[in-house]
This record gives C-alpha cells, sequence and structure tokens, in this order.
C-alpha cells in the first residue's frame, strides 16, 4: 500500500511556495518535489490540495496534475511483483518516481541517476534489515557486514582522491582495476586485505543485477582481481597455554574473565562469536552442542577439564564479553607477561606490490581468532584424524581447514620423525621376539 500527501515548503510565503510531496510504502517514507508551486493563499492545507478558486486556471492546472500524479505512483507501485513491493528500496523507488514525474530530466533508465556509493549504501542496509540474505536463508552477521561499511568509505575516499562522482552504471573493468590500484598502491593495503574489499566490491555488483540495475552479461566480462596468499599466523602451543592459565596478578576482573573466555577457544575451536557465549545449556551428557553463528551449522564438541572448570567457576555461564577490538587489546597485554611468548615472529606479507617481513613480538599476534588456530593445529600435532577435527571446528572443506594448521617446519619433521622411530621400535620388537 502506497499514500501521497501534499504539503507547501514555506506555508507563509509571500509569493509562492514549492508543493513537496511525501510517500509512505512499506514503513518508508521519501519526499520529492514535483516541480509546482502556488500562493500559500491558494492552499487547503487540511486536504493537501490546492483550493478550488473559480477563474484560477493556474490553480484548477495544479490541482488536476496532483491528482493524476497520485494515480501515476500508485500505478508504479501496484506494477511492482509481489517481491519488489516488499524489497524495494526507498532510494530506488524515489528515482523511479522521479523518471515519472520528470522524464526529460531522469529519462527513462533509473539506473542512470543512482549513484554508486548510494547503491552501496542500499547494499549495506538491505544487509542489515535482513532483505538481502545469505545463502538466500540466513540473515548476515554484523561482522560480515563491517567489511562492507570499510569498502564504502574506501570507494568514499577514493573519489575524493580523484575528484570523480561515479553512478552505478559507471561500474566496468576499468573502475575496477584504478579502484584495485588505489588500495593496492596509494593505501599499500596487504594483499589479503585489498582481496577482501574486492569480494565486497563483488557482492556489491552481483547485487545490482539482481535488482536488474545491472545487465547480467556485466558479470561475465568482469575480472574481479581476489587473489589471497598465505600468511603465517601464531598458535598458542599447549604448554603456552597452560602458562596462560597459570596468570595470577591481573589489574582487574575483566582481564580474568578475557583469559578464561580465550581459553575455552582454545579448547573447543569455535569462533570467538560463539565461545564468548558459551553456558551450561549447551552441555549434554560431556558434550557441548552448538549452532555455529556463521554457518549454522550444528557441531558436537568434547568437553575439556579446562572448558568445565571455567564453565562451572562462573555458575554456568561466562562472564559478559568485552568487544573484539578490547579482547584483543587485553589478550595482548596478557600474553606480554608470558616469557614464552617474548620471542620475535616474523611474518612474510605483500603489501604495495612488493613483499615485506614484518617483525613482531610473538604476543603482539595474539587475537581472539588464534584460540581456533591453536585448537586445530594442536589437535593436528596430537594426530587426531583431519576428518575428525573437522567435525568439530565445522570445517567445510579441507582446504580451508588446512589454512589453521599453523605448524612449523620443524614440528612437521617432529611428527615425521616420531612415525620413522615408532616404526623402528616395531621392527625391532618383532626381532626380539623372534
Amino acid at each position: 500500500m502506497v499514500s501521497i500527501r501534499y504539503s507547501l515548503r514555506n506555508k507563509k510565503a509571500k509569493s509562492k511556495s514549492t508543493i513537496r510531496a511525501s510517500i509512505t510504502f512499506n514503513s518508508n517514507r521519501i519526499t520529492l518535489c514535483p516541480g509546482y508551486s502556488i500562493n500559500p493563499d491558494h492552499w487547503d492545507s487540511s486536504r493537501g490540495l490546492p483550493k478550488s478558486i473559480k477563474g484560477s486556471m493556474e490553480a484548477n492546472a495544479i490541482h488536476t496534475n496532483l491528482l493524476e500524479l497520485c494515480l501515476k505512483i500508485t500505478r508504479l507501485y501496484n506494477d511492482l511483483d509481489q517481491s519488489e513491493r516488499q524489497n524495494i528500496s526507498p532510494e530506488i523507488f524515489k528515482q523511479k518516481i522521479l523518471a515519472l514525474v520528470h522524464p526529460d530530466k531522469f529519462g527513462e533508465n533509473v539506473v542512470n541517476q543512482i549513484t554508486l556509493l548510494d547503491f552501496v549504501d542500499l547494499f549495506i542496509k538491505d544487509s542489515e534489515r535482513g532483505i538481502r540474505l545469505k545463502d538466500n536463508q540466513y540473515k548476515i552477521e554484523e561482522n560480515s557486514i563491517k567489511p562492507y561499511r570499510t569498502t564504502r568509505l574506501h570507494i568514499f575516499n577514493f573519489e575524493k582522491r580523484i575528484k570523480k562522482k561515479f553512478l552505478l552504471k559507471d561500474f566496468n573493468q576499468q573502475f575496477h582495476d584504478e579502484f584495485s590500484n588505489y588500495l593496492i598502491e596509494d593505501l599499500e593495503l596487504s594483499k589479503n586485505s585489498h582481496s577482501k574489499y574486492i569480494m565486497v566490491l563483488n557482492q556489491i555488483v552481483k547485487y545490482a543485477v539482481k535488482k536488474k540495475l545491472l545487465t547480467t552479461s556485466l558479470l561475465a566480462e568482469l575480472e574481479f582481481n581476489t587473489s589471497r596468499e598465505e600468511t603465517e599466523n601464531i598458535y598458542l602451543k599447549e604448554i603456552e597455554i597452560q602458562k596462560l592459565m597459570e596468570l595470577k596478578d591481573f589489574k582487574n576482573k575483566g582481564e580474568e574473565h578475557v583469559r578464561d573466555i580465550f581459553v575455552v577457544g582454545c579448547y573447543t575451536g569455535l569462533r570467538f562469536s560463539n565461545y564468548s557465549q558459551i553456558n551450561l545449556d549447551y552441555l549434554k551428557d560431556g558434550m557441548l552442542i552448538i549452532i555455529q553463528q556463521k554457518t549454522k551449522q550444528k557441531v558436537t564438541i568434547p568437553v575439556h577439564p579446562f572448558v568445565e572448570n571455567i564453565i562451572h567457576k562462573y555458575n554456568g555461564v561466562l562472564p559478559p564479553c568485552p568487544t573484539n577490538q578490547e579482547f584483543n587489546r587485553t589478550l595482548k597485554d596478557l600474553g606480554s607477561r608470558i616469557p614464552e611468548l617474548n620471542i620475535p615472529f616474523s611474518k612474510q606479507i605483500t603489501r604495495g606490490r612488493k613483499i615485506t617481513v614484518e617483525e613482531t613480538m610473538k604476543w603482539q599476534k595474539l587475537m581472539t581468532h588464534t584460540a581456533r588456530r591453536s585448537f586445530c593445529t594442536n589437535m593436528y600435532l596430537m594426530e587426531v584424524p583431519v576428518p575428525t577435527i573437522m567435525a568439530i571446528s565445522g570445517h567445510r572443506t579441507e582446504k580451508s581447514f588446512r589454512t589453521y594448521i599453523k605448524a612449523s617446519g620443524e614440528e612437521h619433521a617432529q611428527i615425521m620423525k616420531d612415525h620413522w622411530d615408532e616404526k623402528e621400535h616395531k621392527i625391532e620388537s618383532v626381532k626380539v621376539a623372534e
């Protein structure tokens, strides 16, 4: 259902005032000027239309035109199919009305008037409101929407840098390549950060195609540079997690909470969004049964004694968790107090088309996701079968799982040596038995 109401922009104007149209649909409201102005004395505020004035051809003509416009807008709305009617955004519906009201200025092709940033705003809003869904069935998580906002900021700054405002219709390979160069050369983003924002750009274009604002053929023509590189990230060995558990002198209760919640992550393999919210309701017969927030996949995890002790320490409900950023800051502070983590850590990374080596201390690389990497790597080094680890961690493909294994070359070599030693021991045992 759509409703249209007219009003004057300035009721106290001495000569004429512009007429505004307020259009309400699907709990949305947009305003625009249909291009008429009238003397306030000739306006009926209660009806939202010009008064019927004998002999005033102008007032009567405006009255007729406004009523016709109401019919056109209603017909425009009703002509949308059911899905479009429910999901159409205020921005796009406004452009459609303006094309209807001012065909000479806005033309028949609505997309010609939509700026790229306006459509990115729509993309973000629809993701936030659940209109755009993940895999066409799940609402997109806030953590997934954050890169959308950062991408928008990069596009805004890119336009500012080259002093050009792009329309949605301007999106082509040249725009992609120039924006890609801006991220790499001007901002000197890492290869993986660059890939993340280009992937968002790809999603934006796909959504514009779905909205029939860009052609399907454009997707086939475009080449999105989303190549990534395998980078070194830390994991915590069992002994290092133990040292973290032994920390006693906390500056405040919040530090102890962060330590305990992080350790839960190290022994469950869950993502931060899940391991920060575990409680007794998830426990059943010594198992944690959880629906993962990101994938909506159910996983069953055996309860490690450390995890069970921590849950009971807080009477079944983990303490309130700080934001991801604050959690990471506190975690690094805790890590700096552990001698085993005060060792150099080198990370090779591509930044600005150059391979560089970043030197830090190991504790400086601690973050919420280190817990999940630690779980996967430690279980792998304990020779737990890969399919078993994946079933618990919720990884869908072995390729994605392998990126979490952060064992060093020395650790892999030791695994092989242990296998050789075990085999040699078996051979010797057989000889002795004979």
